[in-house]
């Protein structure tokens, strides 16, 4: 959430894309989320009474976005969705709005966490064919030690801070 811009950092600097996060009011940071991340929820966070092509178009259209309905569509499909367009698996639908805006940074917050198992691993393959054919930094969040092995990079969390980091008092000595 920090590192989407959609949480302030208690403390430090927050850096991501050349942009202190902090330094940013709230406008300037919506349109920063806007230009540079997609965000997937692990509770799809969808508007229930629009259609998946509306879900992802609306903010699009937000970022004035020329063609957004079309543009929608075509992330739809891209995510196995192209007949489905009044309803569908949320997820994907979730995945496609995140993709719209073509973003620099994917963030995935526990993806599969209210999928089955072979929904689940249907998700991480879309999410990491779309991370290597767009070249995206792709961050997931996860309790999967399985998903987490896939990743070039593991940073382990605990108790809100980074696992193995360097406490602040060694740091300073």
């Amino acid at each position: 959430m920090v590192m989407a811009g959609l949480e302030r950092a208690d403390r430090g600097k927050v850096i991501v894309a050349g942009e202190e996060l902090g330094a940013l009011n709230e406008d300037a940071l919506a349109r920063f989320r806007g230009r540079n991340v997609g965000i997937v929820f692990q509770s799809f966070h969808l508007i229930a009474t629009m259609t998946a092509t509306e879900n992802v178009a609306v903010p699009l259209e937000f970022a004035g976005v020329e063609a957004a309905r079309a543009r929608a569509e075509r992330e739809l499909a891209a995510v196995g969705l192209a007949e489905r367009r009044r309803g569908g698996e949320q997820q994907r639908v979730a995945l496609a709005r995140a993709l719209a805006a073509d973003p620099a940074i994917l963030l995935a917050d526990e993806p599969t966490g209210n999928l089955d198992d072979a929904t689940g691993a249907e998700i991480i393959e879309l999410l990491f064919a779309k991370h290597r054919q767009r070249g995206t930094t792709l961050v997931i969040v996860t309790h999967d030690a399985a998903l987490a092995a896939r990743c070039d990079r593991v940073v382990r969390l605990r108790s809100g801070r980074i696992e193995g980091a360097p406490s602040p008092c060694a740091a300073a000595r």
